[in-house]
């Protein structure tokens, strides 16, 4: 993962070049338990993600 980024409403908005989104899922959910509480991850492949800022 990397150029990960953050969208006004928290989703976090990384790059990936692994297939599928067992990655995204790994990470969201190691995120959420050292945050405790859920942190929805997106790959910027998808229209959402336009507009996240760098962190």
């Amino acid at each position: 993962m990397s150029d990960v980024r953050l969208r006004n409403d928290g989703t976090v908005v990384v790059h990936s070049t692994e297939r599928g989104y067992r990655a995204v899922t790994r990470l969201s959910a190691a995120v959420s338990e050292i945050v405790g509480h859920y942190v929805h991850v997106i790959t910027d492949d998808v229209p959402g993600a336009v507009g996240a800022r760098e962190l």
